[in-house]
């Protein structure tokens, strides 16, 4: 116990002189904070329009696989579509369908933001191969979507973000 506190205190000494700017005369610093490119107003809400569709994908395949809307799905989903998406949970539970989702993706092909900066559209494909089951048993077998969709996302507040306002088949 007496011989670690003698070289705890030397190794603190040796720190502070060669790690503080003290002594050594060769300290070098290095700043790890890079210069970063302002971005345009219009790019950052587009990025925001992007992870909003991202988001709603992510929370209308919660839904699916879990028959319940989740909590954090007003997030990226808001109007017409949350309640789409509440009402299609209350026909599954309704009529016992389960969904088994094997794979999803959304493709974005174009995002484009209104001059008021306020709306934004965007036009997009979800693949997706699932299962249904009614009952607890298999209807059909493995099925594969390709949906194609225009999603109206409105602007939430001053911040550079978005939420889905509404979907409609393309």
């Amino acid at each position: 116990m007496r011989r670690s506190v003698p070289c705890v205190l030397v190794g603190l000494l040796l720190a502070v002189a060669n790690g503080c700017g003290g002594g050594g005369g060769s300290s070098q610093t290095t700043t790890s904070q890079a210069q970063k490119p302002p971005v345009s107003p219009l790019v950052a809400l587009e990025r925001a329009a992007r992870t909003a569709v991202h988001e709603n994908a992510r929370a209308s395949d919660y839904a699916l696989i879990h028959n319940t809307v989740p909590s954090w799905a007003s997030q990226s989903t808001s109007g017409p579509a949350l309640a789409t998406m509440r009402a299609s949970v209350a026909q599954r539970q309704a009529g016992r369908v389960t969904v088994r989702l094997l794979a999803s993706a959304v493709q974005i092909s174009s995002v484009a933001v209104d001059p008021s900066y306020l709306t934004a559209t965007a036009k997009v494909v979800e693949r997706s191969h699932l299962r249904v089951y009614q009952h607890g048993r298999p209807v059909g077998g493995v099925r594969s979507l390709s949906e194609p969709a225009r999603i109206e996302l409105h602007r939430i507040g001053d911040k550079p973000a978005f939420v889905v306002w509404r979907l409609t088949p393309a």
